[in-house]
């Protein structure tokens, strides 16, 4: 009892608080922070629900801007309009290799990106493509890309920013005088022992190809897209006059006994083109005039008759495909010659260059041949042929240093 007084009394003079019902500050702080937590919780997943949102939504505008984005396929036409022939038979060339490496699918432009470009890159070094034929692949796809973006139909992500698009140096090959003599001595056989239509067709075109080479050769080393080209209001008084497509030289080849008898297997009036290159004859019209057939043209006009026998109509034919076909014959005729140089288009140029410089031939002289604008690009040209002058030079000093 007394007790109980004490305490009271205490108590109302302050000395003993009164025993509270609220929860301590410690307490509240716990609860406070639990549901801050959860606030923050609730907005870090709003915050991920509005990303993934946004990405959805950036991925559904990336589709729908890669349907309305026009395919490479398709775009090459546009692209190729107001270029020369080679470089749109480029661009087409580079397409194809891609649509290729893409499984044989067409590609939105807009989907062209680094990631992709590179491993095209890779592919191409896989099947053992050369870097400056996969430069120019390159060169010609990001010409294509630069157009689209240009006419704002794609954004411009530089897709091509680092991978190979310039030249690496090559290696020009020329082949020697017997190699040539050897080739000049072939008969064609179109495959060797094969028979029937197609045998014939292929021997007439390494029979062709052979030809052209080698008056490639007599003529200066004149290359094949000068070759193609000649017509025949360019002879006259036995002088072949052409200018290079290349650097617009005019170069002058008197024309040799050799060149002739060539010229003269090739001689026809269906085409004005000295060479069946750029066209060839295919077809035939009909024509009951006086007992024969009449070849009459691409207007339609009179033709000259050809005492019964079936004439065509001379049909244009791609400079690419022709070089192709060009090529491939070579190769075979380089394994029947048993030549291991790998015998294309260019090198009747090399040849002549090379066996002119070291037959001692003046350097204006064989300038002028090439149709090059100074000496100094011939120089350069000679010294990237197979050139043996240093080394007959060296093995003549040493001769004589050290006679044997």
């Amino acid at each position: 009892m007394h007790m109980f007084k004490i305490s009271s009394y205490l108590t109302r003079a302050g000395f003993i608080g009164k025993q509270s019902t609220e929860q301590p500050e410690a307490d509240k702080a716990g609860k406070v922070s639990k549901a801050e937590k959860t606030s923050q919780s609730e907005k870090v997943g709003k915050a991920d629900n509005a990303k993934r949102a946004d990405k959805a939504d950036k991925a559904e505008r990336m589709s729908k801007a890669q349907r309305c984005s026009p395919t490479l396929s398709s775009f090459v036409h546009a692209a190729a309009r107001g270029v020369s022939r080679s470089t749109a038979d480029n661009y087409r060339t580079a397409v194809r290799s891609f649509v290729r490496f893409n499984g044989g699918r067409d590609i939105p432009l807009s989907a062209l990106n680094a990631d992709t470009v590179r491993a095209y890159e890779r592919w191409l070094q896989d099947r053992g493509v050369c870097p400056n034929t996969s430069s120019c692949y390159m060169r010609s796809l990001r010409a294509i890309h630069n157009k689209a973006a240009s006419k704002r139909l794609v954004k411009d992500r530089k897709p091509f920013k680092g991978v190979f698009t310039g030249n690496s140096p090559t290696v020009k090959r020329g082949i020697t005088a017997g190699e040539l003599r050897r080739l000049k001595s072939l008969s064609p056989a179109g495959g060797g022992a094969e028979d029937g239509e197609t045998g014939r067709k292929r021997a007439a075109v390494e029979a062709a190809a052979l030809d052209f080479f080698l008056f490639s050769f007599y003529a200066m080393g004149m290359s094949f897209a000068d070759l193609a080209g000649l017509r025949r209001p360019q002879v006259r008084d036995g002088v072949l006059t052409y200018r290079r497509r290349k650097t617009g030289r005019q170069v002058r080849v008197t024309l040799e006994p050799c060149m002739l008898d060539i010229l003269d297997k090739y001689a026809t009036r269906e085409s004005d083109y000295l060479f069946p290159i750029l066209y060839k004859v295919k077809g035939g019209e009909k024509d009951r005039t006086k007992g024969g057939e009449t070849d009459k043209g691409k207007d339609g006009g009179k033709g000259r008759t050809t005492g019964g026998t079936k004439r065509g109509n001379p049909v244009e034919v791609s400079y690419s495909s022709a070089l192709n076909r060009y090529n491939r014959a070579l190769k075979t005729l380089a394994r029947e010659a048993g030549i291991a140089v790998n015998l294309t288009s260019y090198v009747a140029r090399h040849s002549w260059a090379s066996i002119a410089y070291e037959g001692n031939v003046d350097l204006p002289v064989i300038s002028k041949a090439l149709g090059h604008t100074d000496t100094k690009t011939t120089l350069i040209y000679i010294g990237e042929i197979n050139d043996t002058r240093p080394a007959s030079a060296n093995r003549k000093l040493l001769e004589e240093v050290f006679p044997s």
